[in-house]
């Protein structure tokens, strides 16, 4: 998969401006001015009928903009509602005020039922389950020097990282690391402990050097804001080198 399929873009722009339809369509039905509707939609201050008119289908676009496992599992959630809401929908009461909901509401849902249905293919959902895939969503990696511990039940062995990023790393090759194995590192640099799992995906050349790709295997938030705290600043040091290469 070398892009984001068209459909998950297509979806989310199309329940984004959903609520923006629904004034239109009051515009073109009352022939009021927009800021009669508006005072009229801003007077409703119950939470669900605030939810119905303004959020449920944005929500439910705005999950699938991110493919992530629990965006997966939350736009299904948002899908059911959506169905039951207009399934249960009762002649001229809110969010439409009308015998039935709009035409555009039927095209998204019928859409969004598309996208479920796509769903059902493995191939579909991996996007959301294996970050490897999502091609369209490439990490900014940062060529770097850093000593580090690397072990496995029956190894333990110093190596360097040669090029970091959110989601994994390259390490120098070590000839009893195969593709598959699950290490653990450990590394100080920039004031910060970083010990995390990490599995071996591929052995290649990167900058004259041999070594092993491995993406991080992060357990917790914590080991997640460790991680992205490094990079963090890894970025700003090397921001600051070139800035005063610039002003030699």
């Amino acid at each position: 998969m070398r892009k984001k399929p068209l459909v998950f873009t297509l979806v989310s722009l199309l329940c984004i401006v959903e609520p923006l339809i629904k004034i239109l369509y009051f515009k073109v039905t009352t022939q009021f001015d927009f800021d009669v509707i508006i005072q009229n939609l801003l007077a409703r201050e119950s939470f669900l009928e605030v939810i119905d008119f303004w959020l449920i289908y944005p929500l439910a676009g705005l999950l699938i903009l991110k493919l992530r496992k629990i965006n997966y599992y939350a736009f299904m959630s948002v899908l059911v509602y959506i169905f039951y809401s207009i399934a249960t929908y009762e002649k001229y009461t809110w969010p439409y005020n009308s015998d039935k909901p709009f035409v555009y509401n039927y095209v998204i849902t019928a859409l969004s039922f598309a996208v479920f249905l796509y769903f059902l293919l493995p191939s579909t959902r991996r996007p959301f389950f294996d970050s490897r895939v999502r091609w369209w969503e490439p990490m900014v990696r940062y060529n770097v020097y850093l000593p580090c511990t690397v072990s496995k039940s029956d190894l333990t062995f110093k190596a360097n990282v040669l090029n970091i990023s959110k989601s994994g790393l390259f390490i120098e090759d070590h000839d009893k690391v195969q593709i598959g194995d699950l290490l653990n590192i450990y590394l100080e640099a920039f004031g910060i402990k970083l010990n995390a799992t990490i599995e071996v995906m591929n052995k290649h050349t990167l900058n004259n050097k041999i070594g092993f790709g491995a993406r991080f295997r992060l357990d917790s938030i914590g080991q997640n804001l460790t991680v992205r705290s490094l990079i963090s600043k890894i970025k700003r040091s090397q921001s600051e080198v070139k800035v005063k290469l610039k002003v030699a």
